[in-house]
């Protein structure tokens, strides 16, 4: 069974959501042991939303991390005021419950880690890096780099960067200086899933009830208000890869050394000494959905809690 930490902007796009949805699945079913949740965005209400989502979700005791000190880009800052009306953080901390949202009560993004691992064996921990590489480079660079690499025997990293070379469209491109400290030192088992943007899933048809309700408030929002939306399914293939979920139906390529720069955005990985890999789907887009959309379901319906009117 895999130990997991997710690392997750939650903010500006849906499939997080839907893919801590997920994961909680893969918890309840007893396929993953998730550790925590951290929230890479500086701001005090992803990491709040994540506390509400996972209250809702039933682990209310989960740690969460916050990112407290690390800005920023000027780019994803740009990119989140163009995306303002489509930002479901705030929405979800009130619809859950307003406790949720004081910023004090989470550790900041370090701290979060240096607990998690420190009291894990050594090369015990996946890392699911599903937004920005912001929280972990912060640990790099505040002496935390050997203990990440001493604890965390893979990394998988959500980015839509094509192989061998390229330039990622976001989650790498929004955090340049971040992506170049953690691909370029870290030295275990490096995945690159930037399959799913054609794995199209959505929260509409979820079972009723208050998980169901939340995930498809948050898939509304997204979606400017459209209670039918469909997204693309980049962040939940990277966590069922991460779980050990996807062994048939998501392979990794050969291995190589995996070298990204922060001037350009682009990266080039190169085959021989290194272990980063990039995934490869092995099934049709409609499977992948199929799967992933069942687990968004299970998530779902494994609370017995009747339906909310919150949300």
């Amino acid at each position: 069974m895999n130990s997991l930490i997710i690392d997750t902007d939650f903010e500006t796009d849906c499939d997080d959501a839907g893919a801590l949805a997920v994961a909680c699945a893969l918890a309840d079913a007893g396929r993953i042991r998730l550790l925590g949740v951290n929230a890479s965005i500086c701001s005090p209400w992803p990491a709040a939303a994540v506390r509400g989502f996972l209250q809702v979700f039933g682990r209310p005791e989960l740690p969460v991390g916050c990112n407290r000190s690390r800005q920023d880009t000027e780019e994803y800052r740009r990119h989140a005021s163009r995306s303002s009306g489509l930002l479901y953080p705030r929405e979800v901390v009130r619809s859950v419950s307003p406790c949720v949202a004081g910023r004090n009560r989470l550790p900041d993004s370090c701290a979060f880690y240096r607990r998690l691992l420190e009291a894990a064996p050594d090369r015990s921990v996946t890392v699911c890096a599903i937004g920005l590489l912001t929280s972990i480079a912060e640990l790099f660079l505040s002496g935390g780099g050997e203990l990440f690499r001493r604890k965390v025997k893979r990394l998988v990293t959500m980015a839509e960067a094509p192989f061998p070379e390229g330039a990622d469209c976001f989650n790498w491109r929004m955090g340049p200086l971040a992506a170049e400290t953690v691909l370029n030192r870290f030295r275990g088992e490096l995945v690159v899933s930037s399959w799913g943007k054609s794995v199209m899933t959505s929260a509409a048809h979820c079972p009723a009830g208050e998980r169901g309700d939340l995930l498809r408030l948050i898939y509304r929002i997204s979606g400017s208000g459209d209670p039918e939306y469909r997204r693309s399914s980049w962040d939940q293939l990277a966590v069922l890869y991460a779980a050990g979920e996807l062994s048939d139906l998501m392979v990794p390529g050969p291995e190589g050394k995996l070298h990204f720069e922060a001037a350009t955005g682009r990266h080039r990985w190169t085959p021989g000494d290194g272990k980063a890999v990039f995934l490869h789907p092995a099934a049709s887009d409609e499977k992948l959905a199929r799967l992933v959309q069942e687990w968004m379901d299970r998530a779902c319906t494994s609370y017995s809690g009747i339906t909310s009117k919150r949300f």
